[in-house]
C-alpha cells in the first residue's frame, strides 16, 4: 500500500529534476571582453602572459549581471579564448579553471543561463582559429578536442542552467573540400563534448564564419542529437552593421551614416560623409584612392540592394526551412550574435536610429519564426553600455531588443 505512492513521489521528482536541468532561453546578450583577449606575448614567444586574463574593460559584477536579468536578458553567451588552457599546465591551469568557474558561478548568481563560447582568437598564431581548423590529428585541433570533451565533463558536473558552444566562427567556406572538412570536425567536436557528458546542451554552428549560409550547408542528421542547439551569427547587409569598424580590413571601414532601411535616405549622404572620412584617413595616396573607389562600390551595392525587413525576412525563411525540413525546432535555432556599430563622437558609424530599426527588425522577425538570439555586445563598439564608468544601458537598444519602453533618448 505504501509502495505505490512512494513509487510516483520519486518519479515526480525525478521529473523536477529533468524539468530544473533542462537547458531553456529566450534573449541572451554576448558579455565578449571578459575572457576573449588573454595577453599574449609577442614572437618569437608562442606563449601568454600571466596572469592571462585582464580586468579591463571591467566585467560586469553581480549587480550589474541581476539588473540584465531584471531587464529581460535570461542567459549570458560568454566567448572565451581557449589558449591559456592549451599554454599553461598544473596549478595555473586550474586557475585559469577557476577563474572561468567563478564568473559562471556569479552569471548564475544573477539567475541566468550561461553558454561557454569556446572563442579562438585569430591573433594567435600557434593556438588561434586558423590552426585550430587545419583538420583533424593536427596539434592544435587535438589539444582543442581535448579541451570540449574536458570542459564538457567539468560543466555537467559542476552546473546546471549551462550549454557548450564548440567553436566560434569557423574560417571554412560551406562548400566542396571546405564543407566536408567542417562536416568532420564538427562530427569530432560532438563526440569528444559527448565522451566528456552525454546530456550537457551543445551549441553548434555551420562553417562561413557561422553565417546563415554555413547552416544551410549543416546536416543535423550526421549528428542525431536532439541536444544539440544549432546557432548562426547575423550581421546582414555588412555594410550597414560594420560602416566605420576600423578593426576590419575591408572599405566599409569608411562608410558612415549609411540608413537602414536603405530608403531612409538618398545615397547622396553618406557619399558625402564616406568621402570626408576617406580623406581625413591617415593613409598614402595609392591606399587612399582604393579606399575611396572600394568604399563607393560597397555603398553603390547596398543601395542597389534596396536592404530592408524584407532582405532579413528571406534568410530566416531559409533557415526556417532548413530547420522544418531536418526536423529541428525553431526554438533549437539561436542568433548567437548580432548589432551595429555604434556612432561616436568624431567617428564613422550608424545614426542611433538606423541602428535601433535594424536591431528591431532583426529582433522582430527572430521571434517570429520562434528563433532565440543574443544580442553583441555588452561593451565595446556594439555596446549596450552607453559608458564605462556611470554602467548604464542603452534605452534605446532595449526598445529596440522589445526589453523597454520606446524612447527618444536615441544619441550618436
Amino acid at each position: 500500500m505504501v509502495r505505490a505512492p512512494l513509487a510516483l513521489a520519486v518519479l515526480f521528482l525525478m521529473i523536477q529534476v529533468n524539468c530544473a536541468a533542462a537547458f531553456e532561453m529566450r534573449r541572451a546578450i554576448n558579455v565578449a571582453q571578459w575572457f576573449t583577449w588573454p595577453r599574449y606575448e609577442r614572437p618569437p614567444s608562442t606563449g601568454i602572459a600571466w596572469p592571462p586574463y585582464k580586468e579591463t574593460p571591467k566585467p560586469p559584477d553581480l549587480s550589474e549581471l541581476k539588473r540584465l536579468k531584471q531587464t529581460g536578458f535570461d542567459t549570458v553567451r560568454l566567448p572565451v579564448d581557449p589558449a591559456p588552457f592549451f599554454v599553461f599546465e598544473g596549478e595555473q591551469q586550474q586557475f585559469v579553471y577557476k577563474r572561468l568557474f567563478d564568473a559562471i558561478d556569479r552569471i548564475q548568481s544573477a539567475g541566468m543561463n550561461v553558454i561557454v563560447d569556446l572563442h579562438p582568437n585569430s591573433r594567435h598564431p600557434v593556438w588561434g582559429q586558423h590552426a585550430m581548423i587545419k583538420g583533424v590529428g593536427t596539434p592544435a585541433f587535438d589539444k582543442f578536442s581535448d579541451l570540449i570533451e574536458d570542459m564538457a565533463r567539468r560543466l555537467s558536473s559542476r552546473h546546471q542552467n549551462v550549454a557548450l558552444e564548440l567553436i566560434n566562427e569557423p574560417r571554412l567556406k560551406c562548400k566542396g573540400d571546405d564543407q566536408a572538412k567542417w562536416d568532420a570536425l564538427a562530427k569530432t567536436l560532438v563526440d569528444r563534448a559527448r565522451k566528456g557528458s552525454p546530456d550537457l546542451t551543445l551549441v553548434l554552428t555551420g562553417a562561413c564564419v557561422s553565417s546563415f549560409e554555413g547552416l544551410l550547408a549543416l546536416d543535423p542528421k550526421k549528428f542525431g542529437d536532439d541536444k544539440i542547439i544549432y546557432t548562426f551569427h547575423f550581421y546582414d547587409p555588412f555594410s550597414f552593421t560594420h560602416q566605420g569598424a576600423q578593426f576590419i580590413p575591408w572599405p566599409d571601414k569608411y562608410l558612415d551614416e549609411v540608413p537602414w532601411p536603405a530608403s531612409a535616405r538618398p545615397m547622396e549622404q553618406p557619399l558625402a560623409k564616406t568621402l570626408q572620412r576617406v580623406a581625413e584617413a591617415k593613409i598614402d595616396t595609392l591606399d587612399r584612392d582604393k579606399a575611396s573607389v572600394g568604399a563607393q562600390a560597397n555603398l553603390k551595392k547596398f543601395y542597389a540592394s534596396k536592404a530592408d525587413r524584407e532582405f532579413i525576412r528571406d534568410r530566416f525563411a531559409r533557415v526556417s526551412e532548413w530547420a522544418r525540413e531536418n526536423g529541428v525546432d525553431p526554438a533549437r535555432i539561436f542568433i548567437g550574435e548580432f548589432g551595429v556599430l555604434k556612432k561616436r563622437p568624431g567617428l564613422a558609424g550608424a545614426l542611433c536610429e538606423d541602428r535601433d530599426r535594424w536591431l528591431k527588425d532583426v529582433r522582430v522577425t527572430a521571434e517570429e519564426f520562434g528563433f532565440t538570439w543574443a544580442y553583441f555586445n555588452y561593451d565595446g563598439p556594439f555596446a549596450l553600455l552607453v559608458d564605462e564608468k556611470k554602467r548604464n544601458f542603452d534605452p534605446s537598444i532595449l526598445a529596440a531588443l522589445g526589453l523597454g519602453k520606446e524612447t527618444k533618448a536615441c544619441r550618436d
